[in-house]
Parts: structure tokens; C-alpha cells; sequence
């Protein structure tokens, strides 16, 4: 007789009790083995859907921790001697090296004049200006693109001798809100673009480095939680129909920002084709994450990156940003 749904789940467990000689190890083996495939899974079809639905885009964000549940989920249905889910798990534990290994699979890069980017994220003017000064300083930055930045911050960078490194710039800072952007650089800026349709703004210029044309982006996306995920779609879209124009015109491109986006949304991965590339990935980093640079754990998210196209990301790194609840990526560029 089939038992009451209300009751499934404990008829369940008495049945696993009695089948495994009453051993209560097993069982739990069995329901921490179930719990960690359900996650990989969810890991891998968040990874693998492209949709606006807002709880798959969030669990979208955790899809590369989430995916290493596969390995446990192997190993405790196999201890328990669930084969046929212990084959579900070996398969979630391939379709996840699969889709991550692009992350740790990089190409040389041909030796060239380097560049150094660095993207940091202010948090609305809270950065320690001077350490940030400091850090252009001791790590040699070309070319620097801030997002959160109030007039505030800009005139502390400014006492504190960021232009002497970096004497051009492309200023729209923004009091007391999130869309606040600069691009700051050695080399004179020409072309500069602030562009509509950015709820936190894009600005874009072009600098010539070694005679050559490179376009410059600095990008902060709206996030797709808490606010609805369909803006974040539509200024993916928009970037993405810059971003072709950029190469058209130049052919060399740099995009740095916070694009509150990891490698895992389908809709972020929309940007690398056509010749763009995320630097991490080109150069098999790993996993980056960035965010939250401010809590008691280590950061959690990938949601900064430098995007290129006609350039070769020779190293890729995350650097602190004291003050700061994002950690900062420095890239080196090969020209």
C-alpha cells in the first residue's frame, strides 16, 4: 500500500534503514549523496539555460561552487552503493569538468609592449584612495577603470597623486549612488563616449599605444537581483552591439568592469564570440572571484573581468582594494 505523501519522505528512510541492516550511517550517506547531485545539477542547468527567469539567473551566480558538489555526491552514493545514482553523479561530475575547464585551459601569449589594466569597483567612494594610488604605482597600471565613483573619491585620488601616474582621464563621477565611472590613463584619450541605455553607465575612449588605435570601455551592469533580471539582459544586449562596433573601428579592445555577471550566465558568455575574449579565461586563470571582498569569508562571485579583442592577456590576477567590497583584477596585456 503506497504510504501518504505527508508520510513519504519517513517511509523512505525506514525503508532505507531496514534494506542497509539498520545502519543509520548509510542512510545519511545516502541523503548528503542525494542533496549534493540535486545541487551539481542545478549548478549545470543554471550554467546551461539562457533565461530571464530571476531564481535560475541567481543560482546561475553559484553555479561553479555548486557543480563541485558533484565529486561528494559521487563519492557518498557510491559508499552507500547507489549505483544507478552514483552513474547520475559520475555524469554531472564530466558535464561539469566539461563546462569549467575552458576556465583553467589557457593559450600562450605572443610576447609584445605590455599593457597593465586594472578594474576596481570604489564601493560608492569608500576605497582607500591612497593604497589605490599606491597599488597603480607598485604594479606599473596603464590604464584604469573605476566604477562607483564620487566626486568625493575623485578629488581624494587626486590629492593623493593619481594623476602623476596616470595624467588622462574620462571623469563622470556621480554623488552618493552607484554610477559613478572614470577611465583613467598614461596615454592621451581621445573619442570620449558616455553612452545611453546604462543604468549605472558605460563610458568608452580610445588611446594609441605604440601607434596602435585600442577602444576603452568601463562598464558597471545593473544587477539582475534584487532588481529584475531584464535590465541586465538589455544592457547585456546593448554592450554587446558597442562592443561589435568597437572592434569594427578599431579592431583592439579593452572592456573592464563589473559586469555582475559570472562565466556561468549563458547571457554574459554571449559576449565572447566574435573575437572577444574574457582575459581569465584566455590565459587559463581559473575561477576569479571578486566579490564580497568585505565579509569574514573569502570573495565567492567572478563578477569583474577585462574583456579583449586584438589583444593577448599574458597574466590575469586579483588584487585588494582596501575599503572596498570588491577585490580588483590587473590584467597584463600583450600589444
Amino acid at each position: 500500500m503506497t504510504p501518504p505523501r505527508r508520510h513519504a519522505f519517513a517511509y523512505w528512510c525506514r525503508r532505507q534503514l531496514h534494506r542497509d541492516g539498520e545502519s543509520l550511517w548509510l542512510v545519511a550517506a545516502v541523503l548528503l549523496g542525494w542533496a549534493a547531485l540535486l545541487a551539481a545539477l542545478g549548478g549545470l542547468a543554471a550554467h546551461l539555460l539562457d533565461t530571464s527567469w530571476q531564481p535560475l539567473v541567481v543560482l546561475a551566480a553559484l553555479a561553479y561552487q555548486l557543480m563541485w558538489a558533484a565529486p561528494a555526491a559521487l563519492l557518498l552514493l557510491a559508499v552507500a552503493r547507489r549505483w544507478r545514482a552514483g552513474a547520475a553523479a559520475l555524469l554531472a561530475v564530466a558535464l561539469g569538468a566539461a563546462v569549467q575547464a575552458p576556465l583553467y585551459l589557457g593559450r600562450e601569449a605572443p610576447n609584445g609592449a605590455p599593457l597593465t589594466v586594472l578594474q576596481a569597483n570604489l564601493r560608492i567612494g569608500s576605497a582607500d584612495s591612497a593604497a589605490l594610488v599606491r597599488l597603480v604605482e607598485r604594479r606599473h597600471v596603464d590604464v584604469l577603470a573605476t566604477e562607483e565613483l564620487t566626486p568625493q573619491e575623485r578629488d581624494r585620488l587626486l590629492a593623493a597623486g593619481l594623476t602623476r601616474l596616470l595624467p588622462y582621464r574620462f571623469d563622470a563621477a556621480r554623488p552618493g549612488d552607484a554610477s559613478g565611472l572614470a577611465i583613467w590613463s598614461s596615454y592621451p584619450l581621445s573619442k570620449k563616449v558616455s553612452h545611453d541605455g546604462f543604468q549605472n553607465g558605460v563610458l568608452s575612449a580610445q588611446v594609441s599605444v605604440h601607434g596602435r588605435s585600442i577602444s576603452l570601455f568601463a562598464v558597471h551592469l545593473q544587477p539582475p537581483y534584487p532588481f529584475p533580471p531584464g535590465e541586465w539582459i538589455t544592457e547585456l544586449d546593448r554592450l554587446s552591439g558597442l562592443l561589435a562596433a568597437a572592434k569594427r573601428d578599431t579592431g583592439s579592445v579593452v572592456v573592464a568592469g563589473d559586469f555582475n555577471a559570472t562565466t556561468d550566465h549563458a547571457q554574459f558568455r554571449s559576449l565572447l564570440r566574435d573575437g572577444y575574449g574574457d582575459a581569465a579565461r584566455e590565459i587559463g586563470a581559473g575561477y576569479l572571484p571578486t566579490y564580497p571582498a568585505d565579509r569574514w569569508f573569502p570573495p565567492v562571485l567572478a563578477i569583474d573581468h577585462v574583456l579583449t579583442s586584438g589583444l593577448a592577456p599574458t597574466d590575469v590576477s586579483t588584487v585588494a582594494l582596501t575599503g572596498s567590497d570588491h577585490r580588483g583584477l590587473l590584467v597584463r596585456l600583450s600589444v
